[in-house]
């Protein structure tokens, strides 16, 4: 009896505990309509609401969600109430079958940082009946038109085609020999720059392009990333560029001229890049800026002293 009574409390528990991180976590799903012509568009809306500390990785959705055809995929609206995040998003889609169709539910991801956890939540399905056109047989059959005359064919205009493929090869042999020897010139110059002075000219280059802030937010993670990963493999000696964020971490922690703090931060930083390269999150905007930031820190706060300027002494 008092065993039953141990695991119906740990059962209880367990519920609780989930419920809890459930209630972080809110999602809607909607369609604009559940009955569409055949080739016609529906709208389905999807909103997640969470609480912190929970981050929100909406799926990308491809071609196509279980029967229909997705045309345009919106961009993610991101909004902020108090201690709430609100992302949403439309999507739309077409079917070219008539009947009962569902639109499938679809597994939303959230971080649990509290307890450094994935979970997922689901939103709802829906069924959309699809109507064929009707033919109006009353009326009188058409024709069909005639064959329409092609005055070219393909072999007419295959010199052409051949001369253009031509030049477009020799321009880029071109191109890549001319890229290939600046690249080369440009590393040479590198290597006779101490590693923090190629990593902070990096990083204001980075910092003024405003990459994130035109949408290209893959791209400035994957080049801040690198900036940070080549100046640890010329400064340490780590084969920075070959591992894992968490193996540069782990490896980091066993030099003890860095300031811990340092590297915990750093830490973070690998964590957001990685999820936005291999999860398609999107950062708040702030959490870029962290980012950049934290990349300014670790290459500043690890700078050999010999190599600092001091100031000099007024006379």
């Amino acid at each position: 009896m008092g065993k039953l009574i141990v695991k119906l409390l740990a059962v209880c528990l367990l519920f609780a505990n989930s419920l809890a991180q459930a209630q972080n976590v809110n999602v809607q799903a909607k369609i604009d309509t559940n009955s569409i012509f055949i080739g016609d568009h529906i709208k389905l809306s999807i909103n997640v609401i969470s609480k912190p500390p929970t981050e929100i990785i909406i799926p990308e959705i491809k071609d196509s969600l279980g029967k229909f055809e997705v045309v345009e995929h919106g961009k993610i609206d991101t909004s902020r109430t108090n201690d709430e995040l609100r992302l949403s998003r439309n999507i739309i889609l077409t079917i070219f079958d008539t009947g009962y169709y569902f639109v499938p539910s679809l597994n939303i991801l959230y971080l649990k940082k509290d307890i450094n956890q994935f979970a997922t939540i689901q939103t709802d399905s829906f069924q959309v009946f699809v109507k064929g056109i009707e033919v109006d047989t009353t009326k009188d059959i058409k024709d069909i038109k005639g064959i329409i005359e092609v005055p070219y064919t393909f072999w007419d205009y295959l010199p052409y085609i051949l001369i253009g493929l031509g030049v477009l090869v020799v321009a880029y042999l071109v191109y890549f020999f001319l890229k290939r020897k600046k690249t080369k010139e440009e590393i040479a110059e590198e290597l006779k720059l101490p590693p923090h002075v190629v990593a902070l000219k990096e990083l204001k280059e980075l910092d003024a392009q405003k990459l994130w802030q035109r949408g290209e937010i893959k791209e400035f993670h994957i080049r801040l990333t690198e900036i940070i990963r080549k100046y640890i493999e010329r400064r340490f000696s780590i084969p920075a560029l070959e591992m894992i964020s968490s193996e540069i971490i782990q490896s980091l922690h066993q030099i003890d001229t860095i300031d811990p703090n340092l590297t915990s931060k750093l830490q973070r930083s690998f964590e957001i890049s990685d999820l936005v390269k291999f999860a398609k999150f999107v950062p708040l905007p702030d959490e870029h800026t962290f980012c950049m930031k934290v990349a300014y820190e670790f290459v500043e706060g690890t700078t050999p002293k010999e190599d600092v300027e001091q100031p000099k002494e007024e006379k």
